[in-house]
Protein backbone atom coordinates (compact mmCIF):
# COMPACT_ATOMS: atom_id res chain seq x y z
CA UNK A 1 0.00 0.00 0.00
CA UNK A 2 0.85 3.36 -0.70
CA UNK A 3 1.08 5.84 2.19
CA UNK A 4 0.82 9.41 2.85
CA UNK A 5 5.09 10.26 2.79
CA UNK A 6 5.25 8.41 -0.40
CA UNK A 7 2.31 10.01 -1.78
CA UNK A 8 3.76 13.11 -1.53
CA UNK A 9 6.54 12.37 -3.70
CA UNK A 10 4.33 10.94 -6.62
CA UNK A 11 2.87 14.41 -7.99
CA UNK A 12 4.00 14.91 -11.57
CA UNK A 13 5.69 11.28 -12.19
CA UNK A 14 5.14 8.77 -14.65
CA UNK A 15 3.18 6.10 -14.65
CA UNK A 16 2.96 2.92 -16.41
CA UNK A 17 0.82 -0.43 -16.89
CA UNK A 18 1.71 -3.65 -15.43
CA UNK A 19 3.23 -4.63 -18.97
CA UNK A 20 5.53 -1.20 -18.62
CA UNK A 21 3.45 1.32 -21.40
CA UNK A 22 3.92 4.99 -20.52
CA UNK A 23 0.02 6.01 -19.53
CA UNK A 24 1.15 9.66 -18.11
CA UNK A 25 2.12 11.80 -15.31
CA UNK A 26 0.35 11.82 -12.06
CA UNK A 27 -1.90 14.73 -11.31
CA UNK A 28 -4.35 14.81 -8.28
CA UNK A 29 -3.88 12.65 -5.28
CA UNK A 30 -7.17 11.24 -3.61
CA UNK A 31 -7.86 9.64 -0.55
CA UNK A 32 -10.31 7.96 1.78
CA UNK A 33 -12.34 10.13 3.57
CA UNK A 34 -12.03 7.91 6.32
CA UNK A 35 -8.69 6.59 6.64
CA UNK A 36 -7.02 9.54 5.12
CA UNK A 37 -4.90 6.94 3.09
CA UNK A 38 -4.29 7.48 -0.80
CA UNK A 39 -6.96 5.77 -2.98
CA UNK A 40 -7.13 7.24 -6.13
CA UNK A 41 -4.70 9.37 -8.73
CA UNK A 42 -5.81 11.25 -11.58
CA UNK A 43 -2.88 10.84 -14.59
CA UNK A 44 -2.68 13.43 -17.17
CA UNK A 45 -2.91 12.06 -20.51
CA UNK A 46 -3.07 12.49 -24.17
CA UNK A 47 -1.59 15.50 -26.50
CA UNK A 48 0.69 17.92 -23.56
CA UNK A 49 -1.72 16.09 -20.43
CA UNK A 50 -4.85 17.82 -21.58
CA UNK A 51 -7.16 15.11 -20.29
CA UNK A 52 -7.15 13.29 -16.89
CA UNK A 53 -8.32 9.84 -15.90
CA UNK A 54 -8.77 8.31 -12.36
CA UNK A 55 -7.04 5.49 -11.85
CA UNK A 56 -7.10 3.03 -8.75
CA UNK A 57 -3.80 2.96 -6.38
CA UNK A 58 -5.21 -0.62 -5.47
CA UNK A 59 -1.87 -3.08 -6.11
CA UNK A 60 0.02 -0.08 -7.24
CA UNK A 61 3.82 0.18 -6.74
CA UNK A 62 5.55 3.37 -6.67
CA UNK A 63 9.63 3.15 -6.22
CA UNK A 64 10.49 6.88 -5.50
CA UNK A 65 10.45 7.62 -9.28
CA UNK A 66 8.06 6.06 -11.07
CA UNK A 67 4.28 4.96 -10.34
CA UNK A 68 3.25 1.34 -11.87
CA UNK A 69 -0.37 0.79 -11.35
CA UNK A 70 -2.62 -2.71 -11.35
CA UNK A 71 -4.56 -1.44 -14.82
CA UNK A 72 -3.88 -1.25 -18.61
CA UNK A 73 -3.18 1.90 -20.11
CA UNK A 74 -6.33 0.83 -22.80
CA UNK A 75 -8.56 0.72 -19.52
CA UNK A 76 -7.36 4.38 -18.24
CA UNK A 77 -7.65 5.53 -21.41
CA UNK A 78 -11.16 4.33 -21.44
CA UNK A 79 -12.27 5.20 -18.14
CA UNK A 80 -15.60 7.30 -17.47
CA UNK A 81 -14.54 10.97 -17.45
CA UNK A 82 -15.65 12.50 -13.81
CA UNK A 83 -15.92 16.61 -13.50
CA UNK A 84 -15.06 17.27 -9.98
CA UNK A 85 -17.41 19.56 -7.82
CA UNK A 86 -15.63 22.20 -5.57
CA UNK A 87 -12.64 19.28 -5.82
CA UNK A 88 -14.28 16.29 -4.49
CA UNK A 89 -15.06 13.02 -6.32
CA UNK A 90 -19.16 13.62 -6.51
CA UNK A 91 -21.14 10.43 -4.91
CA UNK A 92 -21.87 9.61 -8.78
CA UNK A 93 -18.81 9.56 -10.24
CA UNK A 94 -16.93 7.77 -7.21
CA UNK A 95 -19.74 4.88 -7.94
CA UNK A 96 -19.45 4.82 -11.73
CA UNK A 97 -15.31 4.17 -11.34
CA UNK A 98 -15.63 1.91 -8.91
CA UNK A 99 -17.99 0.07 -11.35
CA UNK A 100 -15.90 0.73 -14.17
CA UNK A 101 -13.02 -1.28 -12.56
CA UNK A 102 -14.90 -3.75 -11.60
CA UNK A 103 -13.90 -2.98 -7.38
CA UNK A 104 -15.73 -3.14 -4.47
CA UNK A 105 -17.86 0.18 -3.40
CA UNK A 106 -19.54 0.63 -0.28
CA UNK A 107 -22.22 -2.12 0.79
CA UNK A 108 -24.61 -3.78 -1.50
CA UNK A 109 -28.14 -3.64 -0.45
CA UNK A 110 -29.91 -6.57 0.59
CA UNK A 111 -33.27 -7.32 -1.44
CA UNK A 112 -36.13 -8.67 0.98
CA UNK A 113 -35.74 -12.47 -0.80
CA UNK A 114 -32.02 -11.70 0.30
CA UNK A 115 -30.55 -11.40 -3.23
CA UNK A 116 -27.59 -9.01 -3.40
CA UNK A 117 -29.23 -5.75 -5.90
CA UNK A 118 -26.67 -3.40 -7.64
CA UNK A 119 -27.13 0.21 -5.76
CA UNK A 120 -24.95 0.40 -2.98
CA UNK A 121 -25.90 1.77 0.63
CA UNK A 122 -24.93 5.57 0.32
CA UNK A 123 -24.67 5.93 3.99
CA UNK A 124 -21.68 3.79 3.91
CA UNK A 125 -19.72 4.19 0.85
CA UNK A 126 -16.28 4.97 0.65
CA UNK A 127 -15.41 8.80 0.20
CA UNK A 128 -13.04 10.53 -1.65
CA UNK A 129 -11.54 13.48 -1.26
CA UNK A 130 -8.52 15.29 -3.10
CA UNK A 131 -5.79 15.56 -1.45
CA UNK A 132 -3.86 18.84 -1.43
CA UNK A 133 0.01 19.15 0.07
CA UNK A 134 0.92 22.15 1.48
CA UNK A 135 4.52 22.88 1.62
CA UNK A 136 6.86 26.18 2.63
Amino acid sequence: MIGQREALRMFGCEVFDPAGHRIGMVGQLFVDDDTDQPAWITVQTGLFGTNESFVPLDGAAFDGDTLTVAVGKEAVRQAPRIDLEQGDLPLEGERSLYRYYGMTHGVAAMDPDGADESEYVESVRLRLRRWVAATR
